[in-house]
């Protein structure tokens, strides 16, 4: 499948996914008045489920539709670099001034789209076949991940210490792509 279309698909998806959390404090306005960490907890909770069942069912349908035609892993990397970069263009437009601080945090943006993105493409990449139970596991992976790592920033662990997690994470899901790789040619 074409690059560019995977990259539009990833913007479409965190369109879709504004569109679900704009519908979700639409609908529940007592989320978005933020007087307790409660409310707080629930908009991020759907906020990550949104963008991550976003990805996740992109990434299937790729999967299923064009096994032979794609190399779902490089193509879950572009997916996620499309949602990342949706999202960052967003915030830089709600803030304009750029600190070091900040460019870590859309670094950190970047980097947990791709990551989850990736756990995705990494399973299916592996599988021959797509399992509801192996599905959801992988899928609460993904969820888990970009739920800690927002939960790191509303508790404003630094930056400086998070990346680079994120960083190793990805590195070793790009080696386990390789070895896979390797694996499936012998």
């Amino acid at each position: 499948m074409n690059k560019l279309l995977i990259f539009l698909l990833g913007i479409f998806a965190a369109f879709s996914a504004l569109i679900i959390q704009t519908l979700t404090v639409i609908i529940f306005p007592s989320l978005s008045n933020f007087t307790s960490s409660k409310e707080i907890g629930y908009l991020i909770l759907i906020a990550i489920l949104s963008e991550e069942f976003l990805k996740f069912a992109l990434l299937w349908k790729i999967f299923n539709n064009f096994k032979k035609q794609t190399n779902l892993f490089i193509d879950s990397l572009v997916l996620g670099f499309g949602f990342a970069t949706t999202e960052i263009v967003f915030n830089i437009f709600s803030n304009y001034q750029l600190t070091f601080e900040i460019f870590l945090a859309y670094l950190g943006l970047l980097l947990i789209h791709v990551l989850t993105s990736s756990f995705y493409g990494l399973y299916f990449f592996q599988k021959k076949n797509s399992i509801i139970w192996q599905n959801l596991s992988v899928f609460g992976i993904g969820l888990s991940a970009h739920f800690l790592f927002n939960l790191g920033v509303f508790y404003e662990i630094n930056m400086l210490l998070l990346n680079p997690i994120l960083i190793i994470i990805l590195i070793i899901q790009i080696k386990a792509y390789f070895l896979a790789k390797k694996a499936k040619i012998n």
